[in-house]
């Protein structure tokens, strides 16, 4: 039976103070929170009373977390009294033990199987306790989902018994017959502090402890009389900076003042938040090499353990174990200061990375790696690398094929030890708690040998990657006056500001989020959270109206939309006052960025042409003139500074790869079909195996090229592609009048104006009306167009116009793309036209020409004053067509071409 004046104390939390707190702690009395940030705000205030009253030592208080009081009382239990010995599992040993049965017993569900599946079905079972919700086999024959949990927690129930192990979600059953039998030791005094309400479990347990002489109590500190109002913002962003804004102001005015920033969904919006809270508090936070600076804000959100660069790079380290590794895996590496010899050899590793991207391959094998990094004499090469990667890449070959979790965690260790991980520079202080947090989780995951089999090395490092992602962590730092709060996190803290943004009626009062795997009318009769409207309704009123007597100054805000969505704010804040008026007097604050901006200086810039290019030759072919068309710069930077972007790979073949496996299959195959007169003579069959032939050959020829891309799988398909494509070719070509191929990927040299190009002709052919015709092919899709006007977007088919004596009949592109196979090009008679070619004469240019001549004249004219221009050193920022033309350049942050836009050039193309 339950004491009816036990019961009657935890109805409701009795009001108290922090003196009241402080005079139990030095009573030696228990106060168990309900959260880890509760604990660590009440030992720091009971540190500052005791120096304040001049103790230089002191006995630390007893205040301790909710879960973890539990544990203490289980190890009381066990050492003190002789507790049978039984394995309580950690939260991490029972995820294992749900995914094991998860994958035997779910069936074709485990293929969709996911971290958030295994905690919201660990979540349901510690429901299930928490809310004393009955277990009948016909109450869970509800739906797909409830049955299989039925199944799953029944099969979890008999291996805990067979193995002897225990669920933290039983523990307090099983205090309470240990407080039967007087297993556990009670101080005097206990107290509850921080909960918004109590399960049924833990009453049960309290009520148990009551039997015992002890009284525990549930206290709650008592509120303010506070000055409520409310106030509506732009969006969220907004909304954030005018509460930054007003919290600086409150900051300047007392830096000792206590605030708390309170955001609902914190989780969703921590990088705004972070953000925006640097730009207006420490706005030097934004400058370069400020990492560790101490900021006046504290989050008590962290991230996953695996988004903490250290974490990042010992996962990628240890993903070695693969000789075949991703491309940005391996970037990843060569880039990271927290590998051996990285001091030494950044700048080597980032050119080996850059020279990986070249090879346009997604994944890189290790060894391969490590014979780049090997070539003595070359900017990339890394000798500490390959010293202490070759040892690493050995010691992962020898390893077993199963080992216990334990083992693998030591081996782990020397992996990384191997590498060279942490590195060898100073760490921060964060850095370092996260390497402690890393050797700590490595602990809990040894611990798995308690639960599991010998592992392979895949599943240990799946295992491990699981826990990191997992495992929330937030690095602690000194006492700061501003803390950045979730609603629940606020329990039993008090202040002087504070600010709740968020309160919009999508978010609060909380839709309701039942558990799938527990029946809902299971849920609803028990009352557990987030199982129903009324309930979220209650809970929502119940936090609002402690927290706004938390403070002396309470502000509640709302966005008033969400991109193109209107919001409106919760009605649980309609009868609050509305703010804008007093609230207009938080000016916003100028943010570091903007104050570099508004402090700017205008200079003239001074002439500072390029050095003329003294060479004949150069190199870039065609290409010199289509970017010294687009930019002077574009070709000064690409062609004589060697600046160019890095190589980008793919997954498959890249365009440039496929483009050029299409020209190699055109080229053999004209080298056997040599005329028009030969194509209409071959049968299909012939023709078919002729294609097969050279398409085999082409993919054969490149293929070594790219061992890891280019495979058996891929190679068959490619062969599809180009077959399929050179046939539906071929056929268009039928249909042209007779004609003769008389070169093949033609060489040839051009001279204009003193500079010297060389050119390759992809094909050339001579026509039945007399004259040569020539022709590129192209993938992409290709516009005539671009050959007219000055500084042709396209100059390259104009430039081959002019390298023979004699005039050509034309020039095509030979667009060969699936679905759109076409020539595109101009003829200089009617006789030499053909599906898609235009003569000259019917063309839209920007003026009228009276002759073939006149055009080629016309070409020679604008492609010697780009050579000339080139020759001269002009290397202007001049964009032909701003800012198209810049859309896709990537060598902006090279010549700042929007800073040059904001003083010149933005005026000029607005006033065009």
């Amino acid at each position: 039976m339950k004491d009816p004046t036990i019961t009657a104390c935890f109805l409701d939390p009795q009001q108290t103070n922090v003196a009241d707190i402080i005079q139990r702690l030095d009573r030696r009395a228990t106060i168990v929170t309900g959260n880890q940030r509760l604990t660590r705000t009440l030992r720091q205030i009971f540190d500052r009373v005791k120096i304040s009253q001049g103790y230089q030592t002191w006995l630390a208080p007893d205040i301790l977390p909710w879960n973890t009081w539990l544990q203490r009382l289980w190890q009381e239990a066990i050492i003190s009294f002789g507790q049978k010995s039984v394995l309580l599992l950690s939260s991490h040993q029972e995820r294992h033990i749900w995914w094991e049965i998860f994958w035997e017993y779910a069936g074709d569900f485990s293929l969709r199987v996911t971290n958030e599946t295994v905690t919201r079905i660990m979540d349901a079972w510690q429901m299930l306790h928490a809310w004393h919700i009955p277990l009948q086999a016909a109450d869970f024959d509800y739906n797909a989902d409830s049955k299989l949990f039925w199944k799953l927690l029944q099969a979890f129930e008999a291996r805990c018994q067979e193995n002897g192990w225990l669920s933290f979600a039983a523990l307090p059953k099983i205090l309470q017959d240990c407080l039967q039998q007087n297993r556990v030791q009670w101080s005097d005094e206990l107290v509850l502090l921080g909960f918004d309400e109590l399960t049924p479990q833990q009453l049960s347990l309290l009520h148990a402890v009551a039997r015992t002489g002890c009284r525990p109590q549930w206290l709650q500190l008592s509120g303010e009389s506070a000055r409520v109002g409310k106030i509506g913002c732009t969006e969220e962003r907004s909304e954030i900076r005018l509460a930054a804004c007003w919290i600086r102001q409150r900051l300047e005015a007392n830096p000792a003042t206590r605030i708390a920033l309170v955001v609902p969904e914190l989780a969703t919006q921590r990088e705004i938040v972070v953000q925006v809270l640097d730009e207006v508090l420490v706005p030097q936070a934004l400058q370069p090499g400020q990492h560790d600076l101490m900021r006046p804000y504290n989050l008590s959100l962290g991230k996953p353990l695996n988004r903490f660069p250290l974490v990042g790079a010992a996962l990628d380290i240890l993903d070695l174990s693969e000789p075949i590794v991703e491309l940005p895996h391996i970037g990843r590496l060569l880039r990271s200061s927290f590998i051996a010899g990285w001091e030494q050899e950044a700048s080597a590793r980032a050119l080996l990375d850059a020279c990986l991207r070249e090879t346009g391959e997604w994944n890189v094998a290790i060894q391969t790696l490590l014979v780049y990094a090997s070539r003595h004499g070359q900017a990339y090469s890394c000798p500490l690398l390959v010293q202490y990667w070759s040892d690493l890449v050995e010691s992962i070959r020898m390893r077993p094929a199963l080992a216990s979790p334990g083992t693998w965690a030591q081996r782990f260790e020397q992996w990384l030890k191997m590498a060279g991980w942490p590195g060898s520079r100073t760490l921060s202080s964060e850095e370092y708690q996260v390497i402690q947090a890393w050797q700590s989780l490595l602990r809990e995951f040894a611990t798995l040998d308690w639960v599991t089999r010998p592992i392979s090395l895949d599943m240990a490092l799946d295992r491990l990657k699981q826990m990191m992602a997992g495992t929330v962590f937030q690095p602690e730092s000194p006492a700061v006056p501003v803390q950045v709060l979730g609603l629940l996190e606020t329990n039993g803290l008090q202040f002087d500001h504070i600010w709740i943004t968020g309160l919009h009626d999508g978010v609060w009062p909380v839709p309701p989020r039942p558990n799938p795997f527990i029946p809902l009318p299971l849920q609803q009769r028990a009352g557990t959270p987030h199982s129903s409207a009324e309930r979220e309704l209650r809970v929502a009123k119940s936090l609002l109206q402690r927290i706004t007597a938390s403070a002396n100054e309470v502000i509640l805000s709302y966005p008033q939309r969400n991109g193109d969505e209107y919001l409106s704010p919760s009605p649980l804040i309609e009868t609050f006052p509305v703010l804008d008026e007093k609230i207009s007097a938080v000016n916003p604050l100028e943010t570091w960025l903007d104050s570099v901006y508004h402090s700017r200086r205008l200079v003239v810039r001074a002439q500072d042409p390029a050095p003329p290019f003294n060479e004949t030759d150069v190199t870039g072919g065609s290409r010199l003139f289509k970017l010294q068309a687009a930019c002077p710069f574009l070709a000064f930077a690409e062609l004589r500074l060697g600046a160019r972007p890095l190589g980008r790979a793919q997954i498959g073949l890249n365009a440039r790869v496929r483009g050029s496996l299409l020209h190699r299959v055109m080229e053999t195959i004209w080298a056997d079909l040599d005329s028009s007169e030969t194509l209409m003579a071959m049968s299909q069959d012939q023709l078919n195996e002729l294609i097969a032939n050279r398409v085999h050959e082409a993919i054969h020829e490149i293929a070594p090229r790219y061992p890891q891309t280019f495979g058996k799988r891929l190679q068959s398909l490619e062969f599809e592609r180009l077959h399929r494509l050179t046939l539906a070719w071929l056929e268009l070509e039928k249909y042209r009048p007779p004609f003769r191929v008389l070169n093949r990927e033609k060489e040839a040299e051009l001279n204009l104006s003193g500079l010297r190009v060389h050119l390759r002709i992809d094909r050339i052919d001579e026509l039945v009306c007399g004259g040569k015709l020539l022709i590129d092919y192209k993938t992409g899709l290709v516009k005539p167009s671009q050959w007219f006007g000055e500084r042709p977007d396209d100059p390259q088919l104009p430039l081959y116009s002019l390298v023979f004596a004699d005039e050509p009949a034309g020039i095509a592109f030979a667009q060969i793309r699936t679905g759109d196979l076409t020539f595109k090009g101009v003829v200089r008679e009617e006789e030499c036209t053909m599906p898609g070619m235009s003569v000259f004469r019917r063309l839209e240019q920007t003026r009228d020409y009276e002759s073939w001549s006149e055009i080629l004249a016309d070409w020679r004219q604008e492609l010697e004053k780009l050579a000339l221009s080139f020759l001269a050193g002009e290397a202007e920022a001049d964009p032909k067509q701003y800012p198209l033309t810049c859309t896709h350049c990537a060598l902006k942050p090279l010549c700042r071409i929007d800073e040059l836009t904001a003083c010149t050039m933005h005026t000029d193309y607005l006033d065009k």
